[in-house]
């Protein structure tokens, strides 16, 4: 009977895995036909491995240590790729939810692998999702931006709205933590509907609350308020407890500062009451304070005291102080003087390092230790002279032996330390020379296409305009030698004046449109504005430059080809759009470029057009330069188009 159960259960788990495994926390791919084939393949070896995964899953929660052993034993047995990309995915997550941010990337990295070896290329995606957010966790935002943009772009190809959206939400996550809180706000508006219009509403509530801080930095408090509002609603409506707590609290600090107290104590009771509801210890410290706080202002110090004990119970280490510094002020508030210096002292003492409070504490168990010493030293007063100077003389010995041989470990490891810091450093100056030389070979083909396109379309432009202008004009001069009557002298006369004025103007405008390109020499920026100054004066439009974040020089090559994409922007602009306003706004930040050329024209419809050369140009351009080349534009509302280019 037993046997029977075991084999049920097994059945059950695997079944039940092989199911679960199909959603992911933060993309919705499900495995496709190929996993399947290829388990069936190696059936036994990695249906054993997908049993250890599902036994993970269901003790992560409560047992770590159990739950990676587990996934280690699925490894070993496991032998299609597809199930040993699963492993690692699942191994990635349970890092990441346990705080272990490097652990996890490498873990996802090597998901990744697995998946593309396997051809499952929209996981592979997901997984490369997973690495940036590991990467955005350990504070490392160039390198996580990049991965967000290559799993972005991806995601748009094949047209799978809701990962692109989470990919988005990420890169807003990015640009809020590098305190570029526009464009955090524009991804996440990217992001909102979609989470909206396929009803994730986990999703859509994260996104909410984002939003909701993010343009509160951005010092617009009715947008902020907006977005709080709309994110309380839809917690209450799934009784979201978690994401309640932190609403309320954070709506309770808004009326707070407002000075609508009232209204601040009763969110911050309701965020009380939500997260007590979900047993969030540490996160109640945060409300408590808040309590505490709010009551002190309603001159309830009484309340205050019993709100602010209960989240110093709870704090430890940094987040103590401010409990006490608000005990301080409510005891005072009562009238007990000697509770409050008592607790304002404790607010100074919390303060320091924690390295000065390890320290302290050891120096009082020392003072202890030497306290317990002297009295035993007292009591055992009758033991010989003799007997004590030996032990004090073996002591210092041991003492100078112990120092001895901890000094030479100390050296030992610091050579080795030394050693390694040298080769680190060695290695990177290597990566760093071929790195340079790599960039330097692209500017160098950027270069030269761009030259050999423009040779071409001057070319171009002089067979087909000034050519047929010039043939023109030899006809009307062949006719001015044939014909002797006067009259049609006079006429032929006027038509050769025509087309000589013509091509003259032709062949200036020409030329002036080539000359602007000497200007790069002034920096990049100011190359731009000349441009744009020059067109604005010749045509009935206008156009505005606007640059930040560019107080050092790019190289000049990668200047040239930047200035040569915006210059055929312009140029499709002015032959195509019909727009009488263009902007052009160039931001760099820390080693990436973003360039946004921006019209108020008829528009397009981006998915159903074909590129021209112009267009091919500068797409060839962005990839020689590992760089991003985003098209926005519908019919009568315009068109953007983003240039993102690393500069590392």
């Amino acid at each position: 009977m037993s046997r029977i159960v075991f084999f049920t259960i097994y059945l059950i788990v695997t079944l039940t895995m092989t199911h679960s495994l199909t959603g992911y926390p933060f993309n919705y791919n499900p495995i496709p036909m190929s996993v399947t084939d290829e388990i069936k393949g190696n059936a036994k070896s990695d249906s054993i491995a997908l049993v250890k995964i599902g036994l993970s899953q269901l003790i992560s929660t409560e047992d770590h240590k159990t739950a990676l052993g587990y996934l280690k034993i699925g490894l070993e047995t496991a032998e299609s790729d597809s199930v040993i990309a699963l492993i690692w995915d699942r191994m990635g997550r349970l890092h990441f939810s346990n705080g272990y941010f490097e652990n996890a990337e490498e873990a996802f990295s090597k998901a990744k692998h697995h998946f593309e070896v396997a051809g499952q290329f929209s996981h592979s995606a997901s997984a490369n999702n997973r690495i940036g957010v590991s990467l955005l966790r350990q504070k490392k935002h160039r390198v996580a931006l990049e991965h967000f943009m290559e799993s972005a772009a991806y995601f748009e190809s094949i047209g799978h709205d809701i990962n692109l959206a989470m990919c988005h939400t990420n890169m807003a996550g990015v640009f809020a933590d590098l305190g570029d809180y526009q464009r955090a706000v524009e991804y996440n508006g990217m992001a909102l509907p979609v989470f909206q219009t396929f009803r994730i509403p986990q999703y859509e509530i994260i996104t909410l609350t984002n939003l909701a801080g993010q343009y509160l930095k951005l010092n617009d408090l009715d947008q902020s308020l907006f977005f709080n509002k709309k994110a309380k609603a839809l917690g209450e409506e799934l009784n979201d407890n978690y994401a309640l707590g932190i609403i309320y609290n954070n709506l309770g600090q808004f009326a707070y500062s407002n000075g609508e107290y009232q209204s601040a104590l009763e969110y911050y009771e309701k965020s009380l009451t939500a997260k007590m509801a979900i047993g969030a210890g540490s996160d109640l410290i945060p409300t408590y304070n808040n309590l505490g706080q709010i009551h002190i202002v309603l001159g309830e110090p009484g309340n205050a005291i019993r709100y602010l004990h209960q989240g110093l119970a709870l704090s430890i280490s940094e987040e103590r102080w401010p409990l006490m510094a608000n005990l301080s002020k409510a005891y005072f508030a009562t009238g007990q003087l000697d509770s409050a210096n008592i607790y304002f002292d404790k607010t100074l003492a919390a303060k320091d390092s924690i390295f000065s409070i390890e320290r302290q504490k050891v120096i009082d168990e020392l003072h202890a230790l030497y306290e317990i010493d002297r009295m035993e030293f007292q009591i055992d007063n009758l033991q010989s002279k003799q007997v004590q100077n030996s032990l004090i003389f073996l002591g210092v010995s041991l003492l100078l032996s112990s120092s001895l041989i901890i000094a030479l470990l100390f050296l030992k490891n610091n050579f080795k330390k030394r050693r390694i810091a040298e080769q680190n450093e060695k290695l990177e100056k290597q990566k760093m020379d071929q790195l340079l030389r790599e960039q330097e070979w692209l500017g160098i083909k950027a270069m030269m296409t761009g030259r050999e396109q423009e040779r071409a379309k001057i070319s171009e432009e002089l067979h087909d305009e000034v050519g047929s202008l010039l043939a023109t004009l030899k006809l009307y001069l062949d006719s001015l030698g044939m014909n002797g009557r006067k009259k049609d002298v006079k006429k032929m006369h006027d038509k050769a004046s025509h087309v000589l004025n013509v091509t003259y103007d032709h062949v200036r405008d020409l030329a002036h449109s080539k000359r602007t390109g000497v200007l790069i020499h002034e920096g990049l920026i100011p190359a731009i504005k000349a441009m744009a100054d020059n067109i604005s004066a010749a045509r009935n439009m206008e156009i505005q430059v606007t640059g930040s974040g560019q107080e050092n020089r790019l190289d000049a090559e990668l200047e040239t080809g930047i200035f040569k994409s915006v210059q055929e922007l312009l140029a499709n602009i002015i032959k195509h759009s019909g727009a009488n306003l263009a902007e052009v706004n160039v931001r760099q930040y820390d080693d990436l470029l973003g360039i946004e050329v921006r019209d108020n024209g008829q528009g397009f419809d981006a998915g159903n057009i074909s590129w021209g050369q112009g267009f091919t140009t500068i797409h060839q351009r962005m990839r020689d330069l590992n760089g991003e080349f985003i098209i926005k534009s519908s019919v009568s509302s315009g068109t953007t188009i983003f240039l993102n280019i690393p500069l590392a």
